[in-house]
């Protein structure tokens, strides 16, 4: 299915898989699974099914993370049914912070933690990527439930203020923002300049926050998180799905795809297109800062901003050149060849954005030096 929507994108909807595919933990007992069915703890964080239906087998097969893991199969019965109807509210300023702690805790809805001394909230509405168009999106078509819940968070949390900040080459971003802004007038729209990485938490908090300020305390949340906290707050249930940004020289434009949380990369891109992936790489969360993955068979969990299909790039990584292009370029001004060579270089600093293996000439993968894999990805 394809529609139009507000942001100009061509959305795709893939919210009725035949499977998905969620990690486990230790046996399994149900065969009967119901949507929002609590699957397994796995790390300490709930897994829940974003689907109803049948429990069918186990698959070795599957990624996540960049990494081999074991996950349950779950065949959809299209039915979508719920163990049980949980009544929702009308806003959500109608919770107390305690009732609100527990919903967001419960349901891991956020990375940040909530349950802290903050004095301000600083919400991220940049899109890390320049080739991403995720965050925009959910900014452009759901502007009123964003600054809904924001405006509840500040009466919730009785915060001095929260900073909300986009880019300024987002011009239908800031057009969409300022048109409904102003009867929030707790909330503080920040223009951001249009530069790789700003969208990083790092250097983001560098620019809006002094030291005074982040003695004193702040909650940070991304747009993705805000829009995330709406839903749950609002019906009282995980998230089910989530959206990612779909480009790459495979196709002839870029998409917004609304998917469940644990389907395969193959059966989404296969179910709106014929594209042979063994002849492509996949990179998710970022053509320049994100991770190639092994192959299709890799999970769309809660956390992926983004996924890329390109032509594999056949040239060879040769010995550097000395351009100094990465130590001028880092953003954080480290300089990734001394890291290179250098094991036991301090690279504590990295915000893991890829820049640096992006430009360099010498087709140098800085990546492989500068952390693992769950670094890159999940940034």
């Amino acid at each position: 299915m394809e529609i139009k929507t507000k942001s100009k994108l061509t959305y795709l909807s893939y919210l009725n898989p035949d499977y998905i595919y969620l990690p486990i933990s230790g046996e399994i007992e149900k065969k009967k699974v119901y949507k929002d069915d609590l699957i397994c703890m796995v790390n300490n964080k709930p897994s829940y099914s974003s689907v109803s239906g049948n429990i069918i087998g186990l698959t070795e097969e599957t990624y996540i993370k960049s990494k081999l893991t074991e996950c349950v199969i779950i065949k959809n019965d299209y039915m979508e049914k719920r163990r049980k109807n949980i009544p929702g509210v009308k806003y959500i300023n109608e919770y107390e912070k305690s009732q609100l702690l527990d919903v967001i805790k419960s349901l891991n809805i956020i990375d940040d933690n909530m349950n802290k001394k903050f004095t301000r909230i600083v919400i991220n509405g940049i899109d890390k990527d320049q080739y991403e168009k995720t965050r925009s999106h959910i900014i452009i078509n759901y502007t009123d439930k964003i600054l809904e819940t924001i405006d509840a968070l500040n009466t919730i949390f009785k915060v001095k203020e929260t900073i909300f900040a986009i880019n300024n080459r987002e011009s239908n971003d800031v057009i969409h923002l300022l048109e409904n802004i102003g009867t929030y007038p707790n909330i503080k729209l920040k223009l951001l300049s249009n530069s790789y990485s700003i969208g990083y938490k790092a250097i983001l908090l560098n620019n809006l926050l002094n030291k005074q300020k982040i003695d004193e305390g702040f909650l940070y949340l991304t747009i993705e998180e805000v829009y995330d906290i709406y839903r749950s707050l609002k019906k009282n249930v995980p998230i089910d799905s989530i959206f990612i940004t779909l480009g790459g020289n495979a196709f002839d434009k870029t998409y917004i795809v609304e998917t469940k949380v644990g389907v395969l990369v193959r059966d989404l891109i296969n179910e709106f297109f014929h594209i042979n992936l063994k002849k492509y790489k996949i990179i998710m969360n970022g053509l320049i800062s994100g991770v190639e993955c092994v192959n299709e068979y890799a999970i769309i969990t809660k956390g992926i901003r983004s996924v890329f299909i390109n032509t594999v790039d056949n040239s060879c990584e040769i010995k550097c050149i000395n351009c100094g292009l990465c130590n001028l370029k880092c953003p954080v001004g480290l300089n990734p060849k001394y890291i290179m060579e250098h094991k036991k270089a301090d690279k504590s600093r990295c915000i893991h954005c890829g820049l640096c293996t992006y430009i360099c000439p010498a087709k140098i993968n800085f990546k492989k030096y500068l952390g693992d894999s769950d670094e890159w990805c999940f940034c």
